[in-house]
């Protein structure tokens, strides 16, 4: 199998907010319009690894429930419910491209065992060697820390460090970081670019997570620090906008784009 180009290897996680409709419904429209841009960055020779959230938001719809619980137990049982459903929209929409996808489920104590991180490593590189999109969410249905340390961000951060990507986009519902919350306060300015090395948390109202989410815009500064080095970078993006990550690689203005320097 071919050597992976590390220069050509980017991370994308997508959010509870994207992946899934207020309703608890799979939101179909984004994830055809993810596997679209997925399918045209793998035709110009980038190797895509997808983080996607939204397992325990579809569990909630099939089991019928319109607020989520609170109970650790229970939603490990709505994940395991809905982790079905949602790869399976995404193999749906992939395999119209002729795409394959893998259904890699992580925990954050992975990472800190040499022979499990190794052993992720491996499997994943070899997927994508093979042509794969792998698909990697957190394995909430066998273990608690995810659920209560928050959403796929940090994991994401995590599988880019291990697989030394140099680009991380993080999907959200948000055009990027602002000042303010920008569902509250409609002066708030978009932050385009932040140096962690000269940034105070401290100076942004950062707002809750959604609804159907765990994170929110602070677990996304996390996971950038626990990330960044000076020779890669994440972006913070808007996923509903079609085609975004193609259009940041190309330059274009969007987005918050996080570094160190």
């Amino acid at each position: 199998m071919k050597k992976i180009n590390l220069e050509k290897l980017i991370i994308i996680k997508a959010g509870s907010s994207l992946t899934t409709l207020s309703s608890g419904l799979p939101n179909l429209k984004f994830i055809k319009s993810i596997s679209e841009q997925i399918h045209s960055l793998h035709q110009k020779g980038f190797y895509i690894v997808l983080v996607s959230s939204g397992a325990i938001a579809q569990g909630m719809k099939i089991w019928n429930l319109s607020s989520k619980p609170k109970s650790v137990d229970f939603l490990q049982a709505l994940s395991a419910s809905g982790q079905i459903g949602l790869i399976n929209s995404y193999q749906k929409e992939l395999k119209r491209f002729n795409l394959i996808a893998a259904q890699v489920l992580l925990s954050h104590s992975d990472f800190g065992v040499k022979n499990r991180s190794e052993n992720a490593k491996n499997s994943i590189s070899n997927l994508i060697k093979l042509g794969a999109i792998p698909i990697i969410n957190e394995n909430d249905s066998i273990s608690t820390e995810e659920i209560l340390n928050g959403d796929n961000d940090r994991l994401s951060g995590k599988v880019a460090t291990l697989l030394k990507s140099k680009k991380l986009f993080i999907l959200t519902d948000q055009n990027g970081v602002f000042d303010k919350n920008p569902d509250q306060n409609i002066e708030a300015r978009l932050i385009s670019r932040i140096n962690l090395n000269k940034f105070d948390p401290k100076s942004v109202s950062f707002g809750a997570s959604g609804i159907l989410g765990r994170g929110g815009m602070t677990t996304k500064i996390k996971a950038a620090k626990e990330y960044l080095k000076k020779n890669n970078e994440v972006w913070i993006l808007n996923g509903k906008k079609e085609g975004i990550v193609e259009d940041v690689l190309a330059n274009k203005p969007y987005g918050t784009k996080i570094f160190l320097a």
